[in-house]
């Protein structure tokens, strides 16, 4: 125990000598006399007191014990901690003989179980926080997909955590799971005012900043975690539903993959044995009550003792599934998302190389691709997310109003405009050019995005054609009016009926 507890009264130490079996008096005298004797007693052997889970050096600490040899004792001890989920029934062959062999061949299975394998390898690899969700409707396996994860290091009916929690719970959560996985259930129940930010808290890494009480900063919770989500929505639908738009940060935090495997089972592809989906699914959930934990710190045991070498060899091997998965000329975003999948596709790899799966070679990057694939469709492909969206938005703009709120220049005052935006000509080649006013550019074209990246992303595009003196506006000549500062939209994309999707 830290010595800091016994400068005060002492009822701290004394209550949890008390839980373990010391029967202590009541009397002043005693108490006093007990915190004077623990105070003068020679202590031969120390201990580092740590707060937080997870690796301390070369160390793994769990609730129950330090796994891996250091220059000195390290134990956990943090009294405001939420109670840990870990436990420990039946062996590593049992789970293997059973809950790894029912998942094999189940992409969604083997993706959930190898992401619980890889929260502890974020450290080693220096991969950051992230997180998974599996988007499905009722009944179609993604439960089961979390518990068969959650045996890896708990009983999956504990395990699993709601996502029905406020910003400081959900601090608290990921803090109690650093270094590992964190299971999050029905993110319907989160307030979808608040689920982008708790997507952006959990994979940032960092709680929110907070004053002691003499109003000096004090540090925030700090964690690095992969966490496995499920629900009936994705987190791009929930924050509509609050009238709130899902902006890119916040989709690759948490990347949405479909449950459905598309064999017509939910998230099943093969049943390994079992008469129906159902029955497979409810195989899976007994055989991870019954046999859970021992893998997970077997794992931990393997980890420590390959430590070393792993910090090179993770690297190499992330780098050669994203070479496989992802285009060379894939956005930043997607190359992001992509290396998460990898840490699971190298951590599962891992795993089955120790033993402890009984896979195939092979099973787990296939897993992750196919669960990489999925999630790449419903992201939208390679491009920038950031950069369609606003292609989408202005393409929208103009086939709602391009023939509406535009006042020709060559038929002024013969049409009736209400709410103009601009004005639209005739340009140099033939085509139809439209001349956008700042403050509708601004209000409308840009809505909801940076105004500096909109203007980048529609020049880069070539549907903004920039001024000769460099700025991204012109001064064309309107009859009548002048020359007004105006947006200059041109190309086959803008307000044409034949119009196609952004190629991005």
């Amino acid at each position: 125990m830290p010595s800091e507890l016994l400068q005060g009264d002492g009822a701290e130490v004394r209550r949890e000598l008390a839980r373990l079996g010391l029967a202590i008096s009541p009397a002043r005298t005693a108490r006093d006399y007990l915190a004077a004797f623990l105070q003068i007693w020679p202590t031969t052997e120390r201990a580092r007191c740590v707060e937080k889970l997870g690796w301390h050096g070369g160390v793994y600490v769990t609730p129950t014990e330090s796994v891996g040899q250091a220059e000195e004792i390290v134990v956990f001890q943090n009294a405001n901690a939420l109670d840990p989920a870990l436990s420990v029934a039946g062996t590593v062959a049992q789970w293997r003989a059973t809950v790894a062999t029912l998942a094999a061949g189940n992409t969604r299975l083997v993706f959930s179980v190898s992401v619980a394998f890889a929260g502890a390898l974020c450290d080693v690899a220096s991969e950051d926080s992230g997180g998974f969700h599996l988007r499905g409707g009722s009944s179609s396996g993604k439960t089961t997909a979390l518990k068969a994860a959650a045996s890896v290091w708990g009983n999956p009916n504990v395990y699993p955590r709601l996502w029905r929690a406020t910003a400081n719970g959900l601090e608290g959560l990921a803090a109690l799971h650093n270094d590992g996985l964190l299971i999050l259930d029905e993110l319907s129940q989160i307030d979808p005012k608040e689920a982008g930010e708790a997507a952006y808290l959990l994979a940032n890494g960092q709680g929110k900043a907070r004053a002691s009480q003499s109003g000096a900063p004090r540090q925030s919770a700090r964690w690095r975690l992969l966490f496995l989500s499920a629900g009936e929505e994705s987190l791009t639908a929930l924050m509509a539903r609050a009238g709130r738009k899902a902006n890119a940060g916040q989709e690759i935090r948490l990347a949405d993959i479909a449950a459905d495997a598309g064999h017509g089972m939910g998230a099943f592809e093969v049943l390994n044995g079992q008469p129906s989906p159902a029955a497979l699914a409810l195989a899976v959930k007994d055989a991870a009550i019954q046999y859970h934990g021992a893998v997970g710190l077997e794992w931990l045991r393997l980890l420590v003792n390959d430590r070393a070498a792993l910090i090179t060899q993770l690297e190499d091997r992330i780098r050669e599934f994203v070479e496989k998965v992802v285009p060379s000329d894939a956005a930043g975003q997607v190359l992001r998302v992509a290396r998460r999948f990898a840490l699971v596709a190298v951590a599962g790899q891992l795993a089955t190389d120790y033993g402890l799966t009984g896979w195939k070679m092979g099973e787990t990057d296939r897993a992750a691709k196919t669960c990489f694939d999925a999630w790449l469709d419903s992201f939208g492909g390679t491009g920038n997310r950031e950069e369609r969206a606003i292609l989408s938005q202005v393409q929208a703009f103009f086939e709602a109003h391009g023939a509406s709120r535009f006042e020709d220049v060559e038929t002024q005052g013969t049409q009736r405009i209400i709410n103009r935006v601009g004005f639209a000509r005739k340009g140099a080649n033939g085509e139809r050019e439209y001349l956008v006013l700042p403050e509708a550019f601004r209000r409308e074209l840009c809505c909801g995005f940076d105004f500096k990246v909109a203007t980048a992303t529609l020049i880069k595009a070539g549907w903004l054609k920039p001024g000769n003196d460099g700025k991204t506006s012109q001064k064309p000549h309107i009859p009548g009016i002048g020359r007004p500062r105006c947006y200059v939209f041109t190309g086959p994309e803008v307000g044409r009926e034949d119009a196609t999707e952004p190629a991005f």
